[in-house]
């Protein structure tokens, strides 16, 4: 049967100088980044490591008692000379949205009028796409204005990730379709209703007025007139982080387990991910069952008591059937993909929940 190989990741995507980690839930995604992250540093390559996933386990796989948008120190420990430093943090929308309109607005004054407006403090967290655009801002800013050498990213589960990917492009379309230049006289949403629809409209307006606090047709005129001196760095910084992504020195690498599931999940999300002009470097099996082949294995039950022989014989029997099952899953994995393995992590003993147990989880990556 053949089987898929593993190459060596210190040669080549370890010097990337951005990796993003993409595969459905549950395949150990979060722990294949936090790992990447340590293997980098024991590389001697200044690194962070920063996730997208709101379930922020990265924080307990680090051993961090806090995550939040700023660098935190990975207590890596003196165990290994000449280990770089490591940082972590997760994406707080908020804070970044509210440093993009500082940085954007064309001056201090603009900038305060649209952090007080009332609609942009309640929509800043939830407008639909801020958290995908928020995550690629904070990634631009890490790889342009940081000092670090690789930038590891643990995106969401893998649908959440394609909206993560696709943020920039959605955010450029927006700013250019009709809607926006709609919204930037909102009065027109009553002059240009007839009269029935007018006065209805205007009753439903007046309503969530007295619900929500808002004089919404003054805040959304507020909103969208501030947001109008901004489009333009938007639509640049947009377009930088679509080139980002898809730049030689970006390589994202597909997390699973051989379940055939998550492998068929992988396959397909390859395909979208290469369609859209990413650059996959590999694939990180998580779970891999890698029983060796033994033989005279009869002869040697032989010498155990007939009980236990065959308990043995059957936990070995089932151990190389998995074994079996997992080389024939990654294999066809490499067919449909021409991947290659970066490394086959097997079932640990001990789930990498602390920082000594994920570091022994690193080992497998270097």
């Amino acid at each position: 049967m053949k089987e898929a190989r593993v190459t060596h990741p210190s040669h080549s995507f370890l010097r990337k100088r951005l990796l993003v980690c993409v595969g459905t839930g549950g395949v150990g995604k979060t722990t294949v980044a936090a790992a990447l992250g340590v293997a980098a540093a024991l590389q001697r390559r200044r690194t962070a490591v920063i996730t997208f996933d709101p379930a922020r386990r990265l924080k307990d796989a680090l051993g961090l008692t806090r995550l939040t948008t700023e660098p935190h120190p990975v207590p890596l420990g003196s165990s290994s000379p000449g280990m770089e430093s490591l940082d972590a943090m997760a994406l707080d929308t908020k804070r970044v949205f509210d440093a993009v309109v500082r940085r954007f607005a064309p001056t201090p004054a603009v900038a305060e009028q649209i952090l007080a407006n009332r609609l942009y403090q309640q929509l800043s967290n939830e407008l639909g796409g801020s958290a995908e655009y928020m995550a690629m801002e904070k990634l631009h800013e890490l790889l342009h204005h940081a000092h670090y050498q690789l930038v590891v990213v643990d995106t969401p589960p893998s649908s959440h990730a394609r909206e993560l990917l696709a943020a920039p492009t959605r955010l450029g379309e927006l700013l250019a379709s009709r809607a926006v230049n709609f919204l930037k006289s909102p009065a027109s949403l009553l002059s240009g209703s007839g009269g029935v629809a007018r006065l209805t409209l205007a009753a439903v307006l007046k309503v969530l007025e007295r619900w929500t606090g808002l004089s919404l047709l003054q805040d959304l005129a507020g909103f969208v007139e501030g947001f109008e001196s901004m489009i333009a760095g938007f639509q640049t910084r947009a377009d930088e982080v679509a080139k980002l992504l898809r730049a030689p020195s970006t390589g994202f690498v597909l997390v699973t387990t051989p379940e055939p599931d998550a492998v068929a999940t992988v396959i397909e999300l390859h395909r979208e991910l290469r369609e859209s002009g990413f650059r996959v470097s590999g694939v990180v099996a998580n779970r891999v069952v890698a029983f060796p082949h033994r033989r005279n294995v009869d002869a040697e039950a032989a010498l155990w008591p007939a009980r236990l022989q065959r308990k043995l014989l059957a936990n070995y029997a089932d151990l190389e059937t998995l074994s079996r099952r997992d080389r024939r899953t990654l294999s066809a994995l490499h067919d449909a993909t021409g991947l290659p393995l970066l490394a086959a992590v097997p079932m640990l003993r001990e789930p990498p929940q602390s920082l000594a147990a994920l570091q022994r989880f690193a080992s497998y990556l270097e």
